[in-house]
């Protein structure tokens, strides 16, 4: 969710490190509503789109564009977890979706809710934290089942005279082959009172549990890149996988079940002539830790949309049996900074391919947009069995309100593809 601010803080924090983390890349050869509320009938599911074929020969990617303000796109909520409220919090809402349905059918959904909380001394920050609901009519309506973590205010582990929080953002969820849950989210040390600017230390942690209610019941620090310090604990430092050396922090974890294994697709940051890089790299998960399986994009793919960047990937199956892979295209000088959803063929998991024209480029099966401004419209999810189809952010900022106004909702785009 708030990529821009990591990079703009590696870079400091890479600047104090000296040649210790440093890398280069190696040559590669308010109120409770349903998702049809809003001004319409609390059952009605969004408007159906037709499905996109698993060939879509020469006629393009299916578009589709998200107007929030109609019924075509309505926005979803989840009943018993309302989002705070403006003025009084002025960053509210949701974020962050990831939608994986269960052997009954039933869905569960993990999304981040947004909080402003006011410390000690009146200082204030913007606080995320990871939310589970569930859905027993297919994605009609989501109700919420726990706080899977709380944001926690600290002293940092290597300088107790810092004291800060521990933020939660973009958690993806699995059921994975053995029939247990995984939850996977970003975690970030945010040091009080001094901006966003001094947010560092990124690691992801992890829930795992047998069924979803218990995810959250124990949590352990997980992952890490090599910029992170090792007093978070985390004990899997994927910048030591082959491949990865390059790789100082691993940004917007995205799970998927398949093949008989848990695959983990994560942004890889990395430094080129002291410019910060990011591709967006797969790896199997093993008994005893990772493996890399490749590429899936890097800064070419993102340059042939017109993107800096290609980030926030959820790993999912259409109704046709294909992998796909959703991500959200990032123009670091636009308004809005997201630029929708992109949606690609996975042709092989094994070597991270996605299926690409004879140029290389990959080629899009679908592509959603949608109005709105700020952070703008992205962090898409789906899971095939919800009737939501495609899960979309839409962001509005009002910076010049008092005070500002930061807002954050999901949408329902019915869109199957």
């Amino acid at each position: 969710m708030l990529s821009l601010v990591l990079r703009m803080v590696l870079l400091l924090v890479l600047a104090a490190c000296g040649d210790d983390v440093v890398g280069t890349r190696p040559d590669a050869g308010g109120d409770d509503v349903g998702p049809g509320d809003s001004g319409t009938d609390a059952d009605r599911g969004p408007a159906p789109v037709d499905d996109a074929g698993a060939d879509a020969g020469n006629v393009g990617p299916l578009t589709f564009h998200c107007a929030p303000t109609t019924t075509e796109c309505p926005e979803v909520r989840v009943q018993g977890d309302p989002p705070t409220t403006y003025p009084q919090h002025p960053f509210h809402g949701y974020g962050d979706p990831s939608l994986e349905a269960d052997e009954t059918g039933r869905l569960w959904l993990a999304y981040s809710w947004l909080d402003t909380t006011v410390s000690p001394g009146t200082l204030v920050d913007f606080t995320v934290r990871t939310h589970l609901a569930r859905s027993d009519d297919g994605g009609r309506s989501f109700t919420f089942v726990r706080a899977v973590n709380e944001v926690e205010r600290r002293a940092h582990w290597d300088d107790g005279t810092r004291s800060g929080i521990v933020e939660h953002e973009v958690s993806t969820l699995v059921r994975e082959p053995s029939g247990s849950w995984q939850l996977l989210w970003l975690d970030y040390f945010d040091e009080l009172g001094d901006g966003p600017m001094n947010r560092s230390d990124f690691f992801f942690s992890r829930a795992r549990a047998a069924t979803p209610e218990e995810l959250g019941d124990t949590i352990e620090p997980w992952i890490r890149g090599s910029a992170a310090t090792a007093s978070v604990g985390a004990p899997h430092v994927l910048s030591s996988v082959a491949g990865l050396e390059d790789c100082l922090a691993f940004t917007e974890p995205g799970l998927v079940a398949a093949e008989g294994s848990t695959w983990l697709a994560a942004g890889c940051l990395w430094l080129e002539s002291g410019e910060l890089r990011d591709r967006l790299v797969l790896l199997r998960e093993t008994p005893d830790g990772y493996q890399l399986a490749g590429t899936l994009l890097d800064g070419a793919d993102g340059t042939r949309l017109g993107a800096d960047r290609m980030e926030q990937a959820d790993l999912a199956f259409a109704r046709d049996g294909s992998l796909l892979l959703f991500v959200t295209p990032i123009v670091a000088a636009g308004d809005p900074m997201h630029q929708g959803c992109v949606v690609y063929d996975v042709e092989d998991l094994a070597t991270a391919r996605l299926r690409r024209d004879a140029s290389g480029a990959p080629i899009a099966r679908a592509v959603i947009t949608s109005d709105g401004n700020g952070l703008g419209p992205g962090l898409c999810t789906y899971d095939a069995a919800s009737e939501t189809g495609v899960l979309l952010v839409i962001t509005r900022f009002d910076l010049d309100a008092t005070p500002p106004s930061l807002a954050f909702t999901m949408h329902a785009t019915g869109l199957h593809p």
